[in-house]
């Protein structure tokens, strides 16, 4: 019992000792590559989280707007029709506020193309109604629609369906496509832990062997492996997440030096800023999770499969 006690690390009161060394297995290098494996999978979270979220705020913003828009018809006064327009969708249930947009504001939005300072009464500029509504289905469009249409010579009414379809799809198509990224790299730390543990295995089959002679059962052998590697898979998952973090922060500072016209960065105007919200916290934390508890199933699977095929 002696000798039992000994091996297996319990004589006396003495701590226990690990059946698997740390400098028995290459743990450094397995760290490092869980490490980039959970920096990559923390990244991939946060760039879907980012895209997701800015989408929903443009989608928001897209589907609590409609925009009339007029065109100038011969011997038609363009201004009388812009205000019977805004009378006549004031009218329509579901509709907060209705401003036109003036002259000045609609060359701003053509000069990008136009250039600026150009006399835009000589050319056939349409003139658009920028309309609020309470929410995406409490206004009837075509209701709406054919009101303007009745009274109102080379109106059209446009709700940005396409747009919020299009946006809809880039959103899908990016979340799907970070959920590939997501479960490659998971796959990929699965096999370096196999790997790792398949060498752990062989470089310990001496002590494996005297366990077994004195009567330790495969559940003890697994666990002590599965204990290892999950300390492992921890602080590769804890080095991972905390450079994404220290990217994200470096990242933020990075971009706020990147001012655009408009005060922003073009970065922060296509994804809504490089910040660290608590839901790209939470998903750092479940890369950790999952990272770790990835490392200690397969290598428990591992060493199972080994521990039956030796006998």
């Amino acid at each position: 019992m002696r000798i039992l006690s000994h091996l297996l690390g319990r004589e006396g009161n003495a701590k226990q000792n690990p059946i698997v060394p740390p400098q028995a297995v290459a743990g450094s290098a397995l760290i490092a590559v869980i490490a980039i494996m959970g920096f990559l999978a923390s990244l991939t979270f946060a760039a879907v989280t980012m895209v997701y979220e800015q989408a929903q705020l443009w989608g928001n913003d897209i589907s609590g707007e409609i925009t009339i828009q007029i065109r100038p018809t011969e011997g038609v006064d363009l201004a009388f029709e812009v205000t019977r327009a805004v009378q006549l969708a004031k009218t329509v249930p579901g509709i907060q506020n209705v401003e036109p947009m003036t002259a000045l504001e609609g060359a701003e939005l053509l000069s990008p193309w136009l250039g600026a300072g150009l006399d835009l009464d000589e050319l056939p500029v349409p003139r658009l109604i920028i309309v609020e509504v309470d929410g995406p289905g409490d206004i009837d469009v075509k209701e709406l629609t054919a009101l303007l249409e009745r009274e109102i010579s080379g109106v059209s009414v446009d709700d940005h369906g396409i747009w919020i379809n299009q946006l809809k799809r880039i959103v899908n198509i990016t979340i799907a496509t970070g959920i590939g990224i997501f479960l490659l790299v998971l796959s990929a730390t699965c096999l370096c832990v196999v790997f790792a543990t398949r060498g752990a295995m062989a470089g310990n089959q001496t002590v494996i062997s005297v366990l077994h002679f004195v009567g330790a059962m495969n559940k003890y052998i697994a666990f002590e492996f599965q204990r290892h590697f999950l300390v492992v898979g921890l602080k590769g998952g804890i080095t991972g997440c905390f450079f994404a973090i220290l990217f994200f922060v470096i990242g933020g500072r990075l971009l706020g030096l990147l001012e655009g016209p408009s005060g922003g960065s073009p970065f922060q105007t296509l994804f809504g800023g490089f910040s660290l919200t608590p839901l790209v916290f939470a998903g750092f934390f479940l890369v950790l999770v999952i990272v770790s508890g990835l490392t200690a199933l397969t290598t428990r699977i591992t060493v199972e499969r080994y521990l039956a095929n030796v006998e």
